[in-house]
Order: structure tokens, then C-alpha cells, then sequence
């Protein structure tokens, strides 16, 4: 009996190392692109910081000019102080962005901006609060600008010739930001209707008072001789319109001495002239 042999091909084994060294090169190309590309950004990003340095140390781009545009009640000085700029920084040096924050952290000033002008130049304009009233409380006064906003603390210095209001508290007062409380809103409203239709004071007379009494209303302390003025609540700009009618129609001397004038109605005018009984009119 015979025995056939079968011969059975096998597959032969994958070389694992048949095209490594290809491999090996590719993976070295890559290492070598990615230190170079990593140098190259580390060298741009040392040039950077040199000419930065070289640009923020230069003479010729120091400020020579510093100008200042907005300002009423600061002078240059002290606006450039706030920012932190004196002539002679390097404007490349100087960052607009923080100068604006301390200009804004002063009381007085309300907006700022800070801008450079190549070669030697720095701009910085503001707009100050104006204010319009001073309000009166137990411990201090307070100034209120046009927005009806109370921005600082009233101190030596400032101006003291402006309306004085009367009778708030604190509550009366927004704490940050407008709209205005009713009581403040109601005693500025009364200011500005007095300044729209009455003659501008005399330069010797103190300035006017407004008294605001919840349950009474308005009242102005003229410090002249129409003595004080009884408003009430609401309509004020009709009550003040006809009472300037009233004084226009009339002698200056008959209205010496007056004490006290009471509009508190719109269709009528009570007026106390000194010690005498009061008169309607």
C-alpha cells in the first residue's frame, strides 16, 4: 500500500521589518517639520517681544503733546493725572484702555476716551457731570448732575451757587443709575420750570431753595423779595407761568416785602404781603 504525500504551500509570514526604515523616515521628516515649526514660532514670538520693547523705549514716539477737551471744572493738570500720562511717555507704552478706567473713577467725570496720534501725540477727551442742584441731608450735601444723578459729595471747592433741595432722605436718592425717585424727580422738575420761565437771579442773591415736604408738595425759597412760593403738587410749569404774569403786570415795588406766595391752586394766587392778612388775587 502506498502513502501519497500531499504538499500543502503555506503562506509565508509578513516581514515585520520590510519597510521600517521608510517609515523611520517619514516619522523623522515630521519631528524635524514640527521643531522647526515650533522654532520658528518661538523666534517671531522673541522678535515680537524685542521691537515691542525697542518701539516702547524709542524716543521719537514719546508724547510731546498731551491734549485735553471736555473739561469745565478740572484743569489739564489734574485730568492727566487721573489718567496717569505726563508728557514724555512713549504712546506706544501708554494703555488706552486702563487710562480711560481711571479717568472714569473720578467723580467729576462722567465719559472719557484716550486716543494716540502718531508720532508724539495723546488725546483725551471728557464730558464732566454738570450739575444742577444740590441736595441737602442730615449728614452732607450732594451734588446732582443733569441726568438727575447724585455723583459726589459736595466739598470745599465745588460750586456752592446752585440750587439747594430740601426735605429728601437717603431713599430719595437713585443708588446707581436713573430713573429718578418721584420726590427728586418732582423738586427737579420744579427747578427747571423755574429757570424756563422766571428772570435769572440777581448775582447778590442767594441761591434758590426748593423745600420738599410729602404732604405738602413743593415749595421754593426765592431769597429775594417774593419771600416763598407755595407750589404744591403738579402743574408747576403753569403755576410758575402765571405768577411770572402776574409780577410782570406789576410795579417792583408792590411786590417789596412779600412773604409769602401761595399757588397751590391753579386758578388762583394767595399772596401775604409782610404781617398783613393775605390777599387773593
Amino acid at each position: 500500500m502506498s502513502t501519497r504525500r500531499v504538499n500543502v504551500r503555506r503562506r509565508p509570514r509578513p516581514n515585520r521589518f520590510k519597510g521600517s526604515s521608510g517609515q523611520r523616515g517619514r516619522w523623522a521628516r515630521r519631528l524635524l517639520s514640527s521643531i522647526g515649526m515650533l522654532a520658528l514660532t518661538v523666534g517671531l514670538a522673541v522678535a515680537f517681544v524685542l521691537a515691542h520693547d525697542i518701539a516702547t523705549q524709542c524716543r521719537s514716539l514719546a508724547a510731546h503733546r498731551i491734549t485735553v477737551v471736555g473739561n469745565r471744572h478740572l484743569d489739564e493738570m489734574t485730568v492727566m493725572r487721573q489718567a496717569g500720562l505726563l508728557p514724555g511717555v512713549n504712546i506706544l507704552s501708554v494703555r488706552l484702555g486702563r487710562c480711560r478706567d481711571r479717568l472714569l473713577a473720578h467723580p467729576w467725570i462722567a465719559q472719557a476716551a484716550v486716543g494716540r496720534r502718531f508720532p508724539d501725540r495723546i488725546d483725551i477727551r471728557i464730558v464732566e457731570h454738570q450739575p444742577v442742584a444740590m441736595v441737602e441731608l442730615a449728614d452732607g450735601r450732594f451734588l446732582i448732575d443733569t441726568a438727575g444723578r447724585p455723583f459726589k459729595r459736595w466739598q470745599d471747592g465745588d460750586p456752592d451757587e446752585i440750587p439747594v433741595i430740601r426735605g429728601l432722605a437717603y431713599t430719595d436718592l437713585p443708588a446707581l443709575s436713573p430713573p429718578e425717585t418721584p420726590m427728586l424727580a418732582e423738586a427737579l422738575e420744579v427747578l427747571r420750570c423755574w429757570r424756563e420761565a422766571m428772570p435769572a437771579a440777581a448775582p447778590d442773591q442767594p441761591p434758590l431753595a426748593v423745600l420738599a415736604d410729602r404732604d405738602a408738595g413743593m415749595t421754593v425759597e426765592t431769597g429775594s423779595d417774593l419771600g416763598t412760593v407755595v407750589l404744591g403738587y403738579g402743574h408747576y410749569r403753569e403755576k410758575i407761568a402765571n405768577l411770572n404774569r402776574l409780577l410782570t403786570g406789576m410795579a417792583v415795588q408792590d411786590t417789596a416785602g412779600w412773604r409769602r406766595i401761595d399757588l397751590t391752586h391753579l386758578q388762583r394766587i394767595v399772596v401775604r404781603p409782610g404781617d398783613e392778612p393775605k390777599e387773593e388775587v
